[in-house]
């Protein structure tokens, strides 16, 4: 399929949502999800070696999971840009070319 310049331009500002910064966010995010649902009431904490072992089954699985996220995070935003009103584009590609020179 041959993508327009306005579906390459969309998809090039739509990878700037994932970042190391963001990566990190939906990590701890998924993380405290996880720990939330497991439901440790104050009693019922776990030992120092079953919260190692916890983090480390659930390792993988969260990196897995926040890939997962943020490609799913991408794709929307890419779909939403793909709508986006006149102009904007533009602007959202000025701004993101003057914040790589250091002007904001």
């Amino acid at each position: 399929m041959t993508r327009t310049l306005e579906q390459r331009r969309c998809e090039a500002i739509a990878r700037g949502v994932v970042t190391a910064y963001a990566r990190d966010q939906v990590r701890k995010a998924l993380y405290e999800a996880i720990l939330s649902g497991l439901d440790f009431g104050r009693c019922s904490m776990p030992a120092g070696e079953d919260r190692e072992w916890i983090r480390g089954a659930i390792g993988q699985p969260l990196e897995d999971t926040t890939e997962v996220a943020l490609a799913t995070l991408k794709s929307a935003v890419r779909r939403a840009l793909e709508q986006a009103p006149d102009g904007l584009l533009d602007r959202l590609e000025r701004d993101h070319e003057l914040a790589a020179v250091g002007i904001e």
